[in-house]
């Protein structure tokens, strides 16, 4: 039986993992999440002498707001023809054109940018594949599965079999480093050092991030607030 508890007003249960699975392959469509993450931040080690010594030393505490449950390939293109429209009102008013013109054609150029422009087709993923729900028997657009393989033999590894909840980031708040060993909070000087070897972000026009559900610590969909149990 689930254990439910109200934290700050919010109906909040605790589940393990496997309940985290079955919850994200029951949502029907595209749907707002917010989540509460730890993980290894994404680090450089330096040189050869391995001169960043917050390597495999520090977690990160992170909450982020994600959509859920959208089709990767009619998000590019949303943002894409968004994109053209933006570009397009831009060069009018570069070129002179008055504000109520630019006003009157702006549902015109959406309608435009809808069906004549060039669609995006998105590409294979690099690594993980999409599950398919047990219940509906249909690829599942939020739950991705990766199993790493042997480099000589190609046969998977069973142990380092793990589960990821695939979102877009819409926003985040700032990101807390703690010490991975006592769990405290990063101190100045350690924080200058992680920071200094993070590998920057590239510019995405939609960010995507997959999150492995053992790292994921709470979950709010649909009013409810879900606590993660190791």
């Amino acid at each position: 039986m689930l254990k439910s508890v109200v934290i700050n007003n919010v109906p909040s249960t605790k589940i393990d993992t496997s309940i985290l699975v079955n919850i994200l392959f029951g949502v029907r469509g595209v749907t707002f999440v917010s989540a509460e993450t730890t993980t290894i931040p994404d680090m450089n080690m330096g040189g050869r002498s391995r001169d960043n010594y917050m390597y495999d030393n520090v977690v990160k505490d992170s909450t982020v707001h994600c959509m859920i449950g959208f089709d990767y390939e009619n998000r590019l293109n949303k943002e894409f023809q968004k994109e053209w429209v933006e570009d397009t009102i831009d060069a009018a008013i570069m070129a002179g054109i008055s504000k109520s013109i630019i006003e009157n054609s702006i549902e015109s150029l959406k309608e435009y940018s809808k069906t004549s422009i060039k669609k995006i087709e998105s590409k294979e993923r690099k690594w993980g594949t999409h599950m398919i729900n047990p219940t509906t028997g249909k690829t599942s657009r939020i739950m991705i599965h990766y199993i790493k393989k042997d480099k000589e033999t190609g046969i998977e590894i069973p142990e380092t079999y793990k589960r990821y909840m695939q979102v877009e980031v819409l926003g985040a708040k700032t990101p807390v480093y703690r010490y991975k060993d006592t769990g405290k909070v990063l101190n100045d000087a350690d924080m200058a050092c992680v920071k200094s070897y993070l590998k920057p972000r590239r510019d995405e026009p939609i960010i995507i991030r997959d999150y492995c559900v053992e790292n994921i610590k709470k979950v709010r969909i649909n009013k409810r607030q879900y606590i993660i149990e190791s």
